[in-house]
């Protein structure tokens, strides 16, 4: 979770969008909303800082 941009990596191009939602107070059915809770705060961006340093991404065929 958290590879916001679709890029198959989780980096810190996905942290911008999500940080820009969570300034907004975003709320809704929303891609950047990494958890599901309806709104993107900080438990969003948790979510890929922790998956960032994992160095976690998609292996693709």
């Amino acid at each position: 979770g958290g590879d916001v941009d679709q890029s198959g990596l989780i980096d810190t191009g996905d942290m911008t969008p999500v940080d820009n939602d969570a300034s907004a107070f975003s709320t809704g059915y929303l891609t950047n909303d990494c958890d599901g809770n309806g709104s993107v705060d900080t438990a969003d961006m948790t979510i890929i800082d922790n998956n960032s340093s994992a160095f976690a991404g998609a292996i693709l065929p």
